[in-house]
């Protein structure tokens, strides 16, 4: 199996300076920084209001609510009440699933 890696914003921002430069376009690592925090910012913005965000070929975001429900602590073996709660779903596109499942 493969060792995983962890790509940061720092990793991306390096990357796409390396193909903005052979591609050569110009734009500096701290305004492809701009964009990239602005893009998480925005994204974060739209999911805590409930809106959908959907990149055609990549991926979709949205928030969904989950219904309450009755769990149980497993080491006292006592229950309780789960309350409802938004959470967030990713939906991946079938082009990129398929792409990643080829590697």
């Amino acid at each position: 199996m493969p060792k995983t890696t962890i790509t940061g914003k720092k990793q991306l921002i390096d990357r796409i300076s390396n193909n903005l430069t052979r591609q050569r376009a110009s734009l500096t690592k701290s305004e492809i920084e701009a964009v990239i925090t602005e893009l998480l910012t925005e994204t974060k913005k739209s999911l805590v209001k409930g809106e959908e965000i959907r990149l055609l070929g990549y991926f979709s975001l949205k928030t969904t609510l989950t219904k309450p429900r009755m769990a149980m602590n497993l080491q006292t073996g006592k229950k309780m009440k789960v309350p409802a709660k938004r959470v967030p779903k990713c939906k991946f596109s079938l082009g990129l699933k398929a792409e990643i499942s080829r590697k």
